[in-house]
């Protein structure tokens, strides 16, 4: 059963709540979005409430051996989704967010010594390496379109760059064709971005928005009028490959780690790449247009 948080974080001294109030200012000034901040901020509520309870009271006081026994604190504290033990990712994103606290009272003056400086964070492995498509199976896939929607999708998916989700919020409002613009209002962190259009993507948008009818705000909507969700799109994407020939897996995500993959074999550079894809954390339109339109429809361009 899952636990409730009321009762939990409950800080008693002055200072330290000081500083998660200070730490929680610093972050939405730098553009965290609101609910990162709200669970970063729980998350170091519970570490000093750890602290002044089981640690060494003070915050200016934690080691790097605090920080062991915190984590393996950690380790043994049910989940409060549904009580049953937390993945080692989980812990990892806990500590990592307890030495976000500390590199802003060290940045701020409060504390003198970095007690990660002696701490191992043993960030998890990750799974498999994601498959990148060559540029002769991305023009493969474009070639096996049949319906405008699939050559959209791949045109918002590769052309684009956008995630999954960005797919399935986005609404007509939003693609700007006249402007050359593509507007991502709710990203990653809730952050929005602008993208420009190469003409190639222009055009496949262009002409999939003159085909389609009706009062949906959605962009891309499936064969009944509606929105088009997640299983829908990928389902698309694997019959989509199939036809095409192509024997790797291919998803949304792939299809974007491609793009990137293609900008900066390229030349493109590596900030650029990370400012298209909504990486970036001054997200300004004049920082986007600085991406190299050209440069992407020289891959686009199918």
């Amino acid at each position: 059963m899952a636990t409730s948080r009321t009762h939990l974080n409950l800080v008693e001294r002055a200072e330290h709540r000081a500083y998660l109030a200070g730490w929680a200012t610093a972050a939405t000034a730098l553009g965290y979005a609101t609910a990162s901040v709200r669970t970063d901020r729980w998350r170091i509520r519970r570490f000093l409430e750890w602290c002044e309870r089981h640690g060494p009271g003070w915050v200016e006081a934690v080691t790097a051996a605090d920080l062991e026994a915190y984590r393996e604190y950690v380790r043994a504290t049910p989940s409060l989704s549904d009580g049953g033990p937390v993945s080692e990712f989980t812990v990892y994103r806990v500590l990592r967010v307890v030495q976000l606290l500390f590199d802003y009272l060290l940045q701020s003056g409060l504390v003198a010594v970095d007690p990660f400086a002696g701490f191992t964070m043993n960030r998890p492995k990750r799974g498999p390496k994601r498959s990148i498509l060559t540029r002769a199976e991305v023009t493969a896939l474009y070639r096996a379109c049949d319906r405008l929607e699939e050559r959209a999708l791949l045109a918002l998916a590769y052309g684009c760059g956008l995630r999954v989700g960005e797919i399935e919020r986005l609404n007509v409002a939003e693609v700007r064709l006249v402007d050359k613009l593509l507007v991502v209002e709710r990203g990653k962190y809730d952050k929005r971005r602008v993208i420009p259009l190469s003409a190639g993507v222009r055009r496949d948008l262009l002409v999939y928005t003159r085909r389609r009818s009706g009062t949906e705000p959605a962009f891309i909507r499936h064969g009944r009028g509606g929105r088009l969700r997640r299983h829908t799109i990928q389902k698309w994407l694997t019959r989509l490959a199939e036809r095409a020939g192509v024997d790797k897996s291919v998803t949304v995500h792939v299809l974007r780690h491609t793009i990137a993959s293609h900008l900066l074999t390229e030349g493109m550079a590596v900030e650029e790449v990370r400012t298209f894809l909504g990486h970036s954390l001054l997200a300004t339109t004049q920082r986007y247009v600085q991406v190299d339109g050209e440069l992407i429809d020289k891959i686009v361009g199918v």
